[in-house]
């Protein structure tokens, strides 16, 4: 009901809301054109709601970024919820109802769990200093919570060798005799399976085979392959378990750490990220978004209406999704989604006079036209800074909002006192012309304080960013392609 109620909102209120350029409204203005509802294009489910195709762009690319300063992501976590915790079963075993029945309870002690976890990894570096991190909250079929989570570790406290991954992550069954607790609790939440040969009619069998490529096979010492990927220790050594009448061994042991399970006795997969190859696809399953199906509503057009089509970005389309009762409830409860630091500013740019201007149906032209937030942008404010501040003046754009911080209210830039951010220039693609140029030029130029700053090269200034660009040998060549390549790599 509240999704539905969130986008029948968007419809019916951002109906009347548009956006243009504000050199097209200029124009417009001058030829006459005073109304707002006969210009502009329509804006419908921006990156602000959550759960939105931009939105879980939006979050890639800021994890793209949060990469970009602090390298490679080390270690890859999946916390599950575990209906059967102590604090969810004494709240329900008095009044004999199942976890399934208090999806609110799930909740809140799942965020309870998932927060003490997070202040272990974070501030309590139990598994070393933390220099960034994020997480997506998302909810298994049958409603469960689970989070995955991304650690950047400092350099003094990575893990680069086998024996070193061996000190945090284990792929095998502990000795009964000697740690029977741990070994209870590897029976109970890191076994996968069984499936195989053993049970064929195990849910992740596809196509006769293991969709997650159990069993594994027995492995004397951890190593990292050819590709980069970690093979983790799994020894022949006689230890088993009993699992659904089924005798498993090591080969069907999920990764895990033996501190946050015995702590947190729920399943907690640990995996030691790849170093090289496999970053974007790591980024890109943490921010996939929801399992939905697409629905075309077409309208039955008899060829008799004369009314005017309205121009609607979604081309009607409608994302249906099952929204579980866990998940219900953690939006009920305004509970976060996702979360990352440090946190990342979206740095927006624009062509002279090409910034984008919001403002409805019903505004008069002239009245946008004179709106201080309009005349100013977080864009043209930076030139300002830059010629207000020495220290700006040997920053770029991105490193800018590191040492600044924009205050939107007064629309201009202050020295920031506390905290730190990591800057991103949004991304625009090469078909956007003098666009994608400037925002070439803007990942070197330092204080500029004007576009024509920006065009100079060599205290020589040029009529187009496309010049510019060619002075600097971005364009032309290869070299062009090449950066691109480097700043995707990064």
């Amino acid at each position: 009901m509240m999704e539905s109620e969130r986008l029948r909102w968007l419809r019916k209120n951002q109906s009347k809301l548009r956006v243009g350029k504000y050199h097209n409204l200029n124009e417009y203005n001058s030829n006459g054109e005073t109304h707002g509802s006969n210009i502009g294009k329509r804006v419908v489910l921006p990156s602000s709601y959550v759960g939105s195709r931009r939105y879980m762009d939006q979050l890639y690319f800021d994890g793209m970024a949060i990469c970009s300063y602090v390298g490679f992501p080390d270690l890859f976590i999946t916390f599950t919820c575990n209906p059967n915790w102590p604090e969810i079963q004494r709240l329900l075993g008095s009044v004999h109802l199942k976890a399934s029945d208090r999806p609110d309870i799930i909740s809140r002690v799942f965020k309870m769990k998932f927060d003490e976890l997070l202040s272990d990894l974070t501030k309590k570096s139990l598994l070393g200093k933390v220099l960034a991190y994020m997480y997506t909250i998302e909810f298994q079929k049958r409603g469960l919570p689970h989070a995955h989570i991304l650690i950047f570790l400092h350099p003094s406290n990575k893990y680069p060798t086998p024996s070193d991954i061996d000190r945090i992550i284990s792929a095998e069954i502990p000795d009964q005799d000697t740690n029977e607790e741990l070994y209870n609790l590897v029976k109970t939440h890191m076994i996968h399976g069984p499936c195989g040969f053993a049970n064929r009619s195990s849910p992740c069998m596809k196509d006769g085979k293991c969709s997650k490529y159990f069993p594994k096979q027995f492995q004397p010492e951890t190593i990292v392959d050819q590709d980069g990927f970690p093979v983790y220790r799994r020894r022949d050594n006689g230890h088993t378990v009993l699992k659904n009448g089924i005798h498993v061994d090591n080969r069907n042991v999920v990764p895990y750490n033996a501190k946050l399970l015995t702590k947190y006795q729920a399943h907690i997969k640990m995996e030691w990220c790849n170093q090289s190859t496999s970053i974007k696809y790591l980024f890109k399953y943490i921010n996939k978004g929801y399992d939905r199906i697409t629905a075309a509503i077409v309208p039955n057009d008899d060829g008799t209406s004369n009314q005017p089509q309205n121009i609607d970005e979604i081309k009607q389309y409608i994302d249906c999704r099952y929204v579980s009762p866990s998940e219900a409830s953690r939006r009920i409860f305004s509970f976060p989604i996702h979360g990352r630091k440090p946190a990342v500013e979206r740095l927006y740019f624009h062509c002279e006079g090409q910034n984008s201007v919001y403002y409805t149906d019903f505004d008069r032209i002239n009245t946008v036209l004179e709106k201080p937030s309009v005349i100013e942008s977080m864009f043209t404010s930076w030139f300002e800074a830059n010629c207000k501040y020495p220290e700006a003046q040997n920053l770029t754009y991105n490193k800018f909002v590191s040492k600044f911080v924009y205050v939107k209210k007064k629309r201009e830039w202050k020295p920031r006192q506390k905290g730190y951010t990591i800057g991103r220039l949004i991304w625009v693609p090469p078909t956007t012309g003098e666009l994608y140029y400037l925002r070439l030029m803007l990942t070197h130029v330092k204080g500029p304080h004007s576009y024509n700053d920006i065009k100079a090269v060599n205290n020589v200034k040029y009529d187009t960013f496309w010049d510019a660009c060619f002075a600097m040998g971005f364009i032309g060549d290869d070299r062009e392609f090449i950066a691109a390549i480097k700043e995707a790599n990064h």
